[in-house]
């Protein structure tokens, strides 16, 4: 079993701390241990709990209430924020996150299966992907930056995801009359997948044909097959830290070979920072940003 420190179940939550130490202190809603220096720690079940109840309390239940609940009460007044009809969906998205998050820093695959599957009964995929999967992504990606996650919790929950899309985007049926053509790919060197396949996932959805690609393109290659394909609209993620000296090598070459071709970028902040992007290069800050520009 994996402990947490108070500020680890901070970035988990969205709570601050002080607010779990008040609550602590006031309400017992947790009894952490403590080291021999006496520093809090938790444990997964405070996660759990800490995540149940930032739930419970955006759906308009006092902190009095939910430190009296037991376990089993507060996953029965979970399954009934769910379904209820004046609850409003960034409510039930966000319930949806945080028990998915919950289950993939514990390693519970089946736990994970089961509440993806549960939310598959609710909302459409177009929905979960765009509405839960990706800010569940965005949230573990800040999260493994600020070593709040470790490798193996972040790869985990990637690579259930990475299943799930790939057969999604495998039964969807072919686009008769796409509305235009755009390339997915990943740079050399660039192996992080998951994004990349919600893209393709969004956009055929939204009837566009996409040419996927995948990881570690070669630069040279990719131009000559925009060139060949008359190719106008490109998506392209960089998480690997290569360095802006690569990589504003491959924008030029990019800008040089295809200056009609829009290339769309997405990734972390950090490793995108320092790029020199000419006027057909265009960052993707988020999840509407890119249905803005692409779809």
């Amino acid at each position: 079993m994996r402990t947490y420190s108070i500020k680890e179940l901070e970035n988990f939550s969205g709570v601050k701390a002080h607010t779990i130490r008040i609550w602590e202190q006031r309400y017992t809603l947790f009894q952490p241990s403590r080291t021999e220096t006496g520093i809090r720690y938790y444990n997964d079940e405070d996660l759990k709990k800490i995540l149940a109840t930032a739930i419970l309390i955006k759906s308009g239940f006092k902190i009095s209430k939910v430190a009296k609940l037991t376990k089993e009460e507060i996953h029965q007044e979970l399954s009934e924020v769910e379904g209820k009809s004046d609850i409003d969906d960034n409510t039930k998205y966000e319930t949806y996150i945080n028990k998915l998050l919950s289950a993939g820093v514990q390693f519970l695959e089946d736990e994970f299966n089961a509440i993806y599957n549960s939310a598959k009964s609710k909302f459409t995929t177009f929905q979960i992907y765009t509405e839960i999967v990706y800010p569940l992504l965005v949230k573990i990606g800040t999260m493994w930056g600020k070593d709040d996650l470790n490798p193996l919790q972040e790869h985990f929950i990637s690579n259930i995801l990475r299943q799930k899309l790939l057969v999604e985007i495998d039964n969807m049926p072919k686009i008769e009359n796409p509305k235009k053509e755009v390339i997915l790919f990943l740079p050399e060197k660039e192996t992080h997948e998951i994004g990349l396949l919600l893209s393709n996932f969004i956009l055929r959805e939204s009837g566009i044909k996409t040419y996927y690609l995948g990881q570690q393109v070669p630069v040279v290659n990719l131009t000559t097959m925009i060139n060949e394909k008359n190719i106008k609209e490109v998506v392209g993620f960089i998480f690997y830290s290569q360095g802006s000296e690569k990589l504003n090598k491959m924008l030029k070459i990019c800008t040089k070979n295809c200056p009609n071709t829009t290339f769309y970028w997405g990734g972390t902040k950090e490793s995108i920072l320092g790029l020199h992007l000419g006027n057909n290069h265009q960052i993707l800050n988020s999840i509407e940003d890119f249905k803005n520009k692409l779809i």
